[in-house]
C-alpha cells in the first residue's frame, strides 16, 4: 500500500501522518455502433481487467477506478470505486454515433465529485488519468471545446489522458485528444486482439504505478505505434492537485 505524509491543518506543521494514495483512474469506452461486433470481446476483456485488479489488492487500493461508456451519449457504468468491491463488471452495449463531447463532459463533472469524495475519505489524492479508448473519428462538431475544458491547466484537477485507437481511428484526432501518450494499433491488427493489447497496456501501467506511487505513462503498447501529442500538453506537471 503506497502512502502519503501531509501536514494537517491546524496542528503542528511537523507531524505529519500518513494518508493512503489514490490514483482516480477513468476507463473511457466507445460503445458507438462500429464497436457492435466486438462488444463480447469488450466485455469478456473488461471481465478479465476486473477479475486481474481484484486479485490484486495493491493496484486494487491504489487505482480508483470508474467506467464511462460512449456512444451517441456518456453513460457512468461504474462509478469510481475499488474495483475488488465489485462483484461483476456490466455489460456494455454497443450502439449509436460517437459523441466525443459526451464523454469528456462527463469525465470533467465526475473528476469534481470523485476527488471530493476520495479526500472526504482521508486519502492523498493524485492528479486523475482518464484512458480513451476508441475505434473510430468523433462524430460531433464540439469535440475539441470539450477536450480542451477538460484539460485546461486554469482547473487544478485536470487529468493525464492517454489514448488507444484502433479500427478507423484517425491518427490525428488520437494526439489532439491525448495530453501524455496516443497510440494506434498497427496495420491489419485483429480489432478484437488490438482491444486485448490496450487493455493489457492500461493494467501494466497500473501496476508499475502502484508500484511506484505515482503516475507512470506508458511509453510503448504492444501491437500498437506511438503517435505524436500537443507539446502543449507534455509539460511536467504536478501529480498532486493544488
Amino acid at each position: 500500500m503506497s502512502n502519503h505524509g501531509d501536514a494537517v491543518p491546524g496542528q503542528d506543521p511537523h507531524v505529519y501522518h500518513l494518508r493512503q494514495k489514490c490514483l482516480p483512474t477513468y476507463l473511457v469506452i466507445d460503445a458507438s455502433s462500429s464497436m457492435e461486433p466486438h462488444q463480447n470481446t469488450l466485455n469478456r476483456t473488461l471481465a478479465q481487467l476486473h477479475a486481474t485488479i481484484s486479485e490484486s489488492p495493491r493496484v486494487s487500493e491504489f487505482a480508483h477506478m470508474s467506467l464511462i461508456a460512449f456512444s451517441t451519449d456518456a453513460h457512468l457504468i461504474i462509478e469510481m470505486t475499488d474495483l475488488d468491491r465489485i462483484q461483476m463488471m456490466p455489460e456494455v452495449v454497443c450502439n449509436g454515433l460517437t459523441n466525443y463531447s459526451a464523454a469528456f463532459d462527463l469525465v470533467h463533472s465526475r473528476i469534481e465529485t470523485d476527488v471530493d469524495e476520495l479526500r472526504g475519505m482521508g486519502m492523498a489524492v493524485l492528479r486523475p488519468v482518464m484512458f480513451l479508448l476508441t475505434d473510430g473519428a468523433p462524430t460531433d462538431d464540439g469535440w475539441h471545446d470539450a477536450f480542451r475544458r477538460l484539460v485546461n491547466r486554469s482547473w487544478p484537477r485536470y487529468p493525464h489522458v492517454i489514448s488507444y485507437g484502433f479500427g478507423a481511428a484517425n491518427p490525428d484526432v488520437l494526439g489532439k485528444v491525448a495530453t501524455k501518450a496516443a497510440f494506434l494499433a498497427d496495420a491489419g491488427t485483429d480489432q478484437d486482439h488490438a482491444l486485448l493489447e490496450a487493455l493489457g497496456s492500461l493494467l501494466n501501467s497500473l501496476v508499475a504505478s502502484s508500484r511506484a506511487g505515482e503516475m507512470q505513462i506508458p511509453r510503448s503498447a504492444p501491437g500498437f505505434t506511438a503517435q505524436p501529442v500537443s507539446e502543449e500538453y507534455l509539460t511536467v506537471s504536478a501529480e498532486y492537485m493544488d
